[in-house]
């Protein structure tokens, strides 16, 4: 008999909704998961992942069977007929601060079942056949009246928060009243997944611009590929169903094919793309996340990449407030800080949706003379597969984003280029390093797997015994002090015996230092979701009792801010 009472409770078995309760399972909070459908989807659906989804994955110990089972190393081929009109490749990412230069593409049932089995792994499970018919909101609950389809029954669950990733019919969003805003596009497309008896190199995207439009064809595992055509909506004429003739007849128009033969389908759909963000991701104790708070074009793959990382930022909040650790005020930043991600990625899709399926003679004109031209130059390639990736993302706005840097610091970081000096809010960069004192081979994010905050303390270019004991000194009173929610880490450019039995790192190379701009002594407080909330040059305590008290409960932080005080006088 499960509990009528939990912490959360979540509504929606997708990638998003998965995710969500792996995590909270993760840090110890009671969930229920409740899903409609009898039975998991076993058609692709949504496929790219991007280079930022990945690295939540290894974060959650489960990118192995990702790699293992997508196709990754994605290079992107567009065409006019027979010639090739430009090339994107992921492989412009590739440095040593990114642990995976590329997108992977997997379709959307294997993600899903990859998130299952770590869900069973945490001990939970998929509650199926389950509707939320109504639900009610109180001062420290929500009471859903769940239907029980197969049986007829119901039951009230009592739950201390809900998080609605039910999809784009939300059936919560509607419940608490939230606005969809925006419109579909008058384009419908046609997708099909099959088999293709052709030569090229399954480890490509290869898209054909044509003037009645699009014909787009991707890999898939086991050597099945997917194809998305576009076909132009005449008024009073129904377009026509999606099939292996007619995607046979608009492969050889489009492309010039007329050797390759489609075969062998194992889904086929009709659709039509909408552009649609909730007017707020928040009423009181309910939250949505995922396709119930945005829907976009899938231009670009980042549809379920956004919902991955909704969740990967709400849980952490969730569970500290949770735990009596953080103020609800905490969770007022998960829309300050996703909601923008949202907009920014519905402009983005819409431009590129309207510049490359527009039938519009000027559009095109504007698309071939401008932006294929663009898209020829590798700068400009770098900066859009930078913004696919979801590498850039960054939450410099947001209020658990502070940034202390005395004067001379900012002079010296003047003029480097805001791509070459972290700021807070920024996504932390990986780096190679060796964990001492056993000189063991390690990463930044291999380090970061510990789902708390992290504190780096670099020692800088030029090291002094007295900056040694500064460091040390405020390493030991956090790791003691808030040692279940910040794990301390030196960075140290040398080695050398020192009074610290901690998390020690040797950046053998200075390049960890030379990507953070820890060129003198400094501090970065990583969230846990990997994205740097405090940036300290020089090192300082009253900038980290700052925002320690910004971040958790006053009750928590008694003996921390008062040891930390004292280590000042």
């Amino acid at each position: 008999m499960l509990p009528t009472t939990v912490d959360v409770l979540i509504v929606g078995a997708g990638p998003t909704g998965l995710t969500m309760a792996c995590e909270l399972l993760r840090r110890g909070i009671s969930c229920r998961i409740l899903e409609k459908t009898a039975a998991p989807a076993t058609t692709s659906r949504a496929i790219g992942l991007q280079a930022r989804s990945l690295e939540v994955f290894a974060n959650m110990s489960i990118v192995a069977p990702v790699l293992a089972q997508g196709v990754s190393g994605i290079r992107l081929n567009a065409y006019s007929g027979d010639d090739r009109v430009f090339t994107l490749d992921f492989r412009f990412l590739a440095n040593e601060t990114i642990s995976y230069p590329y997108g992977v593409l997997l379709p959307q049932n294997l993600t899903e079942q990859i998130l299952l089995d770590l869900l069973h792994q945490r001990g939970g499970r998929i509650e199926r056949l389950r509707e939320v018919l109504d639900l009610r909101q109180e001062s420290e609950q929500v009471i859903a009246t769940v239907k029980n389809l197969q049986e007829g029954s119901s039951e009230e669950i009592q739950a201390g928060w809900l998080i609605g990733c039910d999809g784009a019919h939300s059936r919560i969003r509607k419940a608490v009243g939230l606005a969809f805003e925006g419109s579909t596009y008058p384009e419908e497309f046609l997708l099909a997944d099959v088999d293709l008896d052709w030569q090229r190199s399954h480890d490509e995207v290869h898209v054909w611009l044509h003037h009645e439009g699009q014909f787009a064809v991707m890999p898939l595992p086991g050597n099945h590929w997917r194809l998305i055509a576009d076909i132009a909506a005449i008024p009073g004429v129904p377009v026509p169903a999606a099939s292996l003739e007619l995607l046979q007849c608009l492969l050889r128009e489009r492309t010039g094919d007329t050797t390759t033969t489609i075969s062998h389908s194992t889904w086929m759909s009709n659709f039509q793309i909408h552009r649609r963000l909730v007017t707020s991701y928040r009423k009181h104790r309910v939250f949505l996340a995922g396709d119930a708070a945005h829907v976009h074009s899938p231009f670009g793959g980042q549809g379920a990449n956004t919902g991955i990382q909704d969740a990967f930022n709400l849980a952490w909040k969730l569970a500290l407030v949770i735990h009596g650790k953080a103020s609800d005020t905490l969770l007022d930043t998960y829309q300050e800080e996703r909601r923008p991600v949202a907009q920014s990625v519905l402009a983005g899709t819409h431009f590129l949706t309207s510049v490359f399926y527009q039938k519009n003679p000027f559009i095109r004109m504007l698309r071939d003379g401008v932006v294929i031209p663009l898209l020829k130059r590798k700068d400009f390639q770098r900066r859009l597969l930078w913004q696919a990736s979801e590498l850039g993302i960054n939450y410099r706005r947001s209020r658990l984003s502070q940034t202390y840097r005395e004067a001379f610091i900012k002079r010296l970081t003047k003029g480097k280029g805001s791509s070459s000096v972290p700021h807070a809010g920024d996504r932390a960069p990986d780096g190679r390093c060796l964990r001492l004192p056993e000189r063991e081979e390690t990463t930044l994010f291999q380090e970061f797997q510990n789902p708390v905050a992290h504190l780096l303390l670099f020692d800088g270019c030029v090291q002094t015994e007295a900056n040694y004991r500064h460091l040390i000194q405020l390493a030991h009173q956090v790791e003691v002090l808030v040692k279940d929610e910040i794990k301390v880490h030196l960075v140290v450019s040398k080695e050398r015996p020192l009074d610290w039995d901690g998390s020690l790192l040797y950046d053998a190379t200075h390049s960890m230092h030379k990507h953070y701009g820890a060129h003198i002594p400094s501090l970065f407080l990583i969230r846990p979701d990997g994205y740097i909330g405090l940036l300290c040059q020089p090192v300082r305590e009253q900038p980290l009792i700052d925002y320690l008290q910004r971040f958790f409960q006053p009750s928590f932080l008694a003996g921390t801010i008062q040891s930390l005080h004292e280590s000042t006088v």
